[in-house]
């Protein structure tokens, strides 16, 4: 196989800014965004140090793992085992394992060797022997296993022999997969016996070229976790006063030249993996819903950059390549690459995505992000019950072809006026998109409440 040639998709920065996050971490930060500064994402109250590193002999290569514990730890941790991409070290994602460090967790890396058929091997033996050094340091009954790329790829059978055979996770297991590649070692008997009480995000970036998205939906739909203990989450390219959030293949890099340090970081992957910990070693509710929200407002909105995308029913975009496609000879689940090819990803509401407040506007206007290749659009329009579900008895849906909905040309976005017109009250919508050939996917769903304007301007001037 090829080394992975990882592309960097380097901006001009209309400044840098260096600040102190922690104690003896010091941070260059990129973009006009300043870092969240309480919360899920903001930098933890723990003093960082620099990592505690060994050597180990494993599948016939020695690697260099490195511990990143909190410089204040006096007992064991839950801990996060992370596996790198090809070909870059466990320094290319510095800030993000000291700030896994700054949460009170401990981190692990492994630089292990770029070996198709021994990485998994190699992580596991890393890991294990890193539990093995620092009983002290680190709790097998509360761990995470992140990864990117290639690394992200092997997280599935890697925390397959973690759970089942080395009997982690007792109090809570995840995987945070970002931009994962094929895993040479999954076999269907280990997807059969998974521990469905893991909980799973995979991450994806709008402009990364590099990996078939269909080697990211296979391991979302084969693995047997519950739809509510799992998300596909897709972060977006923004600019904002000139400068390029980049959702690139690099995008999780923070360090030593890998990526860089900006808001798509600390929103996009840092929130993310905060909550996605807290929820599963302690159980909140707040932190579920911010990781797994399955598209609700806590989770999708990126403090000045675009809506992450959230779904549970991820489609790959038809007619895309990529440098890596999933049926390479490589792919143990080279098979399952077409699994998924069914239909058509679902469309991206634009507005009014959210509960808005519409006053006189009886034809309300629908925006969406067309999805490739569709042909046609069936517009679902329905009034909202008092228990918040939708009046199945009453609908205003509408079908429509691209052309008449303004994007059968390529254009951004497709816009769309009702012919009807509705009543005052609360109103639900989502969007199915189809071709000639494929059905499609149902969209998240948007919400709005039309309301007259001689009712909504006393409410707006009560005090």
């Amino acid at each position: 196989m090829k080394r992975w040639a990882f592309v960097l998709l380097l901006t001009a920065a209309l400044g840098f800014s260096a600040y102190r996050a922690a104690e003896g971490t010091t941070l260059t930060y990129q973009g006009p965004l300043p870092p969240p500064t309480s919360g899920y994402g903001s930098w933890g109250p723990h003093p960082t140090s620099a990592p505690m590193t060994f050597t180990l002999t494993a599948a016939g290569y020695t690697n260099t793992v490195a511990l990143y514990p909190p410089a204040d730890q006096t007992s064991p941790a839950p801990t996060l085992f992370f596996a790198p991409g090809w070909n870059v070290p466990c320094e290319g994602y510095e800030t993000l394992l000291q700030f896994i460090a700054s949460q009170g967790y401990v981190a692990v890396c492994d630089d292990y060797h770029e070996d198709n058929r021994a990485i998994g091997e190699q992580l596991v033996a890393a890991f294990v022997e890193a539990a093995d050094r620092y009983p002290n340091r680190i709790d097998t009954t509360r761990i995470g296993l992140l990864g990117h790329s290639a690394g992200a790829g092997l997280l599935p059978s890697t925390t397959y022999r973690l759970v089942r055979g080395e009997g982690w996770g007792g109090s809570g297991a995840f995987i945070f997969s970002s931009a994962p590649w094929i895993d040479f070692d999954i076999t269907d008997a280990m997807i059969a016996d998974f521990p469905t009480e893991v909980k799973m995000i995979i991450q994806t970036y709008e402009d990364d070229q590099s990996t078939d998205l269909r080697t990211y939906i296979d391991p979302f739909e084969s693995l047997p976790i519950p739809d509510d203990e799992k998300d596909f989450l897709t972060l977006r390219t923004t600019m904002v006063d000139g400068y390029t959030y980049a959702a690139v293949h690099s995008t999780i890099g923070t360090g030593n030249g890998y990526g860089h340090l900006d808001a798509l970081d600390y929103e996009g992957v840092f929130r993310l993996l905060a909550a996605l910990a807290d929820y599963t070693f302690t159980g909140s509710e707040a932190g579920k819903t911010v990781a797994l929200g399955n598209g609700v407002a806590a989770q999708i909105e990126m403090a000045g950059l675009r809506d992450l995308i959230s779904t549970d029913d991820p489609r790959p975009i038809p007619g895309a390549t990529y440098d890596y496609p999933c049926d390479i000879d490589d792919n143990p689940r080279r098979e399952h690459c077409d699994d998924y090819d069914d239909e058509l990803p679902a469309p991206i509401l634009v507005a009014p995505v959210k509960h808005q407040v519409l006053i006189e506007e009886v034809s309300p206007r629908f925006v969406w992000e067309p999805s490739p290749t569709a042909e046609d659009y069936y517009l679902q329009v329905r009034p909202m019950l008092p228990n918040g579900e939708p009046d199945w008895t009453v609908s205003y849906g509408e079908n429509l072809t691209a052309a008449e909905a303004g994007c059968a040309s390529g254009e951004a976005t497709c816009v769309y006026t009702l012919t009807a017109s509705l009543p005052w009250g609360p109103y639900v919508w989502w969007g199915l998109p189809s071709n000639a050939t494929h059905n499609g996917v149902w969209s998240r769903r948007g919400y709005f409440v039309l309301v007259a304007r001689r009712l909504y301007l006393p409410l707006v001037t009560r005090h």
